[in-house]
């Protein structure tokens, strides 16, 4: 039995006798957004694209294999003025760090043995946040997620 199906009979059950004794239940809801592994600061490459800037923040992009296999992962981010064409064999839970210093639109693109899986843009508003990061996940059956945290540690 799924929890999703326990929890729904375990709420259907709770209503049908909440007439007859006070229940309090707390029902846990499960996370949906992968979670950073324990050494986030331990990347196995590290990349910069672009010259520091007193105007903007940089924004950190983080690629995550999140699958229990490594995994030949590509990482391409461009804009009208920067290029930047990333190959990596990642371990489980290892990633890769790329920090963009310059205002501008980015189109990302992330590959897994040569197959696209994901695209995404980084937009020149996400440098007006106070640390910009987004955190790319691989993640297992062919599945990625995304996640963008306007005040992050690496500023």
């Amino acid at each position: 039995m799924n929890r999703r199906s326990l929890l729904a009979g375990v709420a259907a059950s709770g209503a049908a006798i909440a007439g007859c004794a006070s229940i309090e239940a707390t029902v846990f809801q499960e996370s949906t957004t992968p979670e950073v592994p324990s050494n986030p600061d331990d990347p196995i490459a590290r990349a910069t694209i672009g010259s520091p800037s007193d105007d903007d923040s940089p924004h950190r992009v983080r690629l995550w294999n999140r699958t229990d296999d490594q995994r030949s992962i590509g990482l391409e981010i461009d804009s009208e003025t920067a290029t930047f064409d990333g190959s990596y064999d990642l371990e489980s839970d290892a990633h890769v760090v790329v920090t963009i210093r310059n205002r501008d639109e980015y189109a990302v693109v992330v590959s897994v043995d040569d197959a696209t899986v994901a695209e995404t843009t980084l937009e020149p508003s996400s440098f007006d946040e106070p640390c910009p990061a987004t955190e790319l996940f691989v993640l297992e059956d062919g599945e990625f997620e995304s996640t963008f945290e306007p005040e992050s540690d690496h500023c």
